[in-house]
């Protein structure tokens, strides 16, 4: 009873699985459209991320370059003032040993040193021992 049911109806059975096979067909390809559209928008949405995140690094590196690139200014300034600091230390050091060479000069010409002890002691020249030995002589 129940077989000859289905074999009369069998055309009507056949077709409705078809049709729900379609239904489901298309309501899989809708939810697929839908799930596209979805990851769509969070791709766009990551790219636009990622797009703002490059462009502040970009301005965060700028910005460093130009600090950099004016600290470099600043220690060739300070080099450039080191260097002349050295300068001047070297000349005023060479001012002061030559001062002492010569009171040194001075004082062993007025205790009567001849002018070979003073040259050997000094390491002056002897034009300038000459000099010195002249007016300063007892």
């Amino acid at each position: 009873m129940f077989i000859d049911f289905l074999l009369s109806n069998f055309e009507i059975f056949i077709f409705l699985s078809i049709l729900l096979i379609v239904v489901a067909f298309i309501l899989l390809f809708l939810l697929q459209i839908q799930n596209f559209r979805s990851n769509k928008n969070s791709i766009i949405e990551y790219a636009k991320s990622i797009n703002n995140t490059s462009k502040e690094i970009k301005e965060y590196l700028i910005v460093i370059g130009n600090l950099l690139e004016h600290q470099k200014k600043e220690i060739l300034n300070i080099s450039e003032k080191t260097v002349f600091i050295e300068r001047e230390i070297n000349r005023l050091g060479n001012i002061k040993g030559s001062e002492d060479v010569l009171n040194v000069a001075i004082n062993m010409a007025r205790q009567g040193n001849s002018k070979e002890e003073i040259i050997d002691k000094t390491g002056l020249r002897e034009d300038e021992v000459e000099a010195i030995y002249t007016y300063y002589k007892k």
